[in-house]
């Protein structure tokens, strides 16, 4: 016979009292703790093996308990195991956890368990618990992947609603934004200079810095192949052009997208988690045309004014490079610029970063509305207005490209 006290977390070193075989009176077992547990481990025949628990089975000990029991039976197989329960003085959840872990081990072990003597209260708990159920059915089962027919159904199914979503979202915010210049009267304007702050004159700075930096790499990038033919006034062209027809529009509508797009789906959502947009609703309200209209009124006439600020503050980045690593002068470098730069080069870049911002603010509500659920279902709508505004961004980029290219506009 083997007896295993287990401490609890209030006792350093409880009473242990050693019960040989099968007989021994309750006046035998020690004087447990609140939190103490005794296990007695019997082996009465070759096949059948006595487990006796005394005290509390419960969260305090449950790990001390699992682990002793775990001991107890793993190099017992194809036995009788029998856990007498009639000292169990209190027995909680995690103490019907430890039982049931046990019962799993034990199938495992090809052993077969029975819970004896338990009682009043302890059996009035335990029928709670399905043992037959786990017996078949583990707690956790890995969902088995279903086949790959299903899985494409299920993505077209997917596609199609999304696609569906996306049609009738612009169908709406396109209504919204003809019955608001119908009848400007009636539009919901009052938040629309609080939205041009924040999308727009919040986001020079970190505009300025970026296209200083641009404008700075491409000289650089530039001067390294214009150096070897001794061209290096045409650094001016390379850089004007690069900044006023792509890479200002493009840079501003970036952070435009990881700023007030993102902060268009966290707000949306977050009135869609509260209920205040069926609110909005029942008041008679529509949301589209007092959520929707103004963020795209506000970002599409806020990108274009910072695509200008982005262009000047690139070509300046261009200049100081110019200046102090090509031995240009800025005099020689802004008359190249002159010659170079044409009043239609701005004007295209001025028009995509409309169609740009329009895009921004349109793909940031959308996403917003699209939220179900909690705080998770939010940033996952943040996250994908990010993702999919820079996705759009640069397949737009490509639409206008060739467009221009094809058609020769302006």
């Amino acid at each position: 016979m083997i007896t295993v006290d287990l401490p609890g977390k209030n006792k350093a070193n409880p009473k242990t009292t050693d019960r040989s075989g099968a007989g021994g009176s309750a006046g035998d077992a020690p004087n447990l703790g609140p939190s103490e547990f005794a296990l007695d481990i019997h082996e009465k025949t070759f096949d059948e093996l006595s487990l006796v628990l005394r005290g509390r089975l419960w969260v305090e000990n449950a790990e001390e308990v699992r682990a002793a029991l775990m001991r107890a039976v793993e190099h017992e197989p194809l036995k009788n195991v029998v856990v007498d329960l009639s000292e169990i003085d209190y027995i909680d959840s995690s103490g019907a956890a430890v039982l049931m872990e046990l019962h799993r081990k034990c199938r495992e072990m090809n052993n077969m368990l029975k819970l004896a003597r338990a009682g009043p209260s302890v059996r009035r708990f335990l029928d709670l618990v399905d043992f037959d159920h786990f017996k078949d059915k583990p707690i956790l089962r890995p969902r088995a992947a279903p086949p790959l027919l299903v899985q494409i159904g299920g993505g077209a199914e997917r596609i199609y609603h999304t696609v569906q979503d996306i049609i009738m979202f612009i169908g709406a915010a396109s209504i919204a934004l003809y019955e608001d210049l119908r009848h400007p009267r009636q539009a919901k304007w009052d938040p629309l200079w609080k939205l041009i702050e924040r999308s727009g004159s919040d986001a020079v700075p970190i505009v300025a810095i970026l296209s200083f930096l641009m404008g700075a790499i491409l000289a650089f990038q530039a001067a390294i192949q214009l150096r070897k033919f001794g061209a290096n006034v045409f650094v001016a062209d390379l850089v004007s052009v690069s900044i006023c027809l792509e890479m200002g529009p493009l840079l501003a509508a970036i952070i435009v997208a990881g700023r007030s797009g993102a902060a268009y789906a966290a707000h949306i959502g977050a009135m869609q988690v509260t209920e205040e947009v069926d609110a909005l609703r029942l008041m008679g309200v529509d949301p589209i045309r007092y959520l929707v209209s103004p963020r795209i009124v506000a970002v599409g006439l806020t990108l274009p004014c910072l695509t200008i600020f982005a262009d000047i503050v690139g070509i300046l980045g261009g200049c100081v490079v110019s200046v102090f690593a090509l031995d240009l002068t800025p005099i020689t470098y802004f008359n190249q610029v002159g010659r170079v730069l044409e009043v239609s080069d701005v004007v295209k870049g001025l028009i995509k970063s409309f169609a740009y911002g329009v895009e921004i603010a349109a793909i940031g509500c959308l996403r917003g509305f699209q939220v179900r659920g909690g705080a998770e279902s939010v940033g996952q709508a943040t996250t994908s207005a990010v993702v999919t505004s820079v996705f759009v961004l640069t397949v737009t980029d490509a639409i206008f490209a060739m467009f221009y290219h094809y058609t020769r506009f302006l």
